[in-house]
């Protein structure tokens, strides 16, 4: 009978390999942060113990379970075993998946070239920088455009120890993206034993300024009919950055010295006006034509009734000296 029990018993033992349990069996952990995990041996076993890069635990009899500490960890690759030993059996070795991670010293976005100001309608390159973090595989990198999600960047390979890596995004901007904000955001997934929401560190925002050619606000050209006297205002205002510089020249190619976009003058001869709005990506330019305002039909009236009694007045003066003197 004792023979038929021991049977049973290596048999029991051959068809559970290992009659152990990890708790918990997977492991997420910041590097230089504590980690513990048990280890559970369900049978008589002639001792257990833990193989380990840091802090192994030496064989231990007489122990149903067996913790593995570390305070401080501070391998990358750590890899740790719970094993334990039977009799007329191999040694059983359960493994603990570990994940070390490293969340990044810095992450900071600039453009190719290393400047925030960018042409209209022309392609840029904006650059993010992730430095030291870990693991690669588990990174992911978002672009974020004001608070709106633009680009996701996923990273593969199996690299356990802190790297350097980039992330790219291609922006063609126009004047309406003039002063946006982009920002990058580098957030570690490390699963559902890891932190939630996944560690982020982000960068600041890098606030572009959109270069354009300048654009009149209002139509290229005017024809105004004004009398003499008459107030009359030139406004040739174009929207451009840099801001447009403004020239001012007449129908006979004169150049006058007006630097502003609006004039308002008493008086302006009857001529052809053209102002030029520019700047180092273009210019605009707007012509006004002055003309002199006919004079109405109640003026001219008022101008041959106002004559006609001048005579009168005249005449009747004259008249009047005339019978006096005879």
């Amino acid at each position: 009978m004792p023979g038929i029990l021991i049977l049973l018993f290596l048999i029991h033992v051959e068809a559970d390999d290992c009659p152990m349990k990890i708790d918990p069996p997977a492991v997420v952990v910041k590097y230089g942060d504590p980690i513990s995990v048990n280890c559970t041996v369900f049978t008589e076993h002639l001792g257990m113990g833990w193989v380990a890069k840091q802090n192994p635990v030496p064989n231990q009899q007489g122990v149903q379970f067996l913790l593995w500490t570390v305070e401080n960890l501070t391998v990358w690759d750590i890899n740790p075993q719970c094993f334990a030993n039977f009799e007329g059996v191999p040694q059983c070795l359960k493994k603990v998946l570990v994940t070390v991670y490293k969340t990044p010293d810095s992450v900071s976005i600039s453009s190719e070239n290393h400047t925030s100001s960018l042409v209209e309608r022309r392609q840029h390159r904006l650059v993010c920088e992730v430095q030291n973090v870990a693991p690669i595989q588990n990174l992911m990198v978002k672009w974020y455009k004001g608070i709106e999600v633009v680009n996701i960047t996923l990273y593969s390979g199996e690299s356990k120890t802190p790297v350097n890596v980039s992330s790219t995004f291609l922006i063609t901007p126009n004047r309406t993206d003039d002063g946006t904000q982009y920002k990058c955001v580098a957030e570690l997934h490390l699963g559902p034993e890891g932190r939630q929401p996944p560690p982020a560190v982000e960068s600041e925002p890098f606030r572009v300024t959109v270069h354009y050619a300048p654009s009149l606000i209002s139509s290229s050209s005017e024809v105004m009919e004004v009398r003499k006297g008459e107030k009359v205002t030139l406004n040739c205002t174009a929207q451009g950055n840099p801001p447009p510089v403004y020239s001012w020249n007449t129908s006979h190619l004169q150049k006058m010295d007006w630097n502003k976009s609006v004039f308002t003058f008493s008086f302006l001869a009857p001529a052809t006006y053209t102002c030029t709005a520019d700047n180092y990506l273009g210019f605009e330019s707007k012509h006004f034509t002055i003309q002199e305002k006919p004079g109405s039909l109640n003026t001219t009236w008022i101008v041959i009734i106002t004559v006609a009694v001048f005579l009168a007045v005249v005449l009747i003066v004259s008249c009047c000296i005339y019978k006096f003197k005879g």
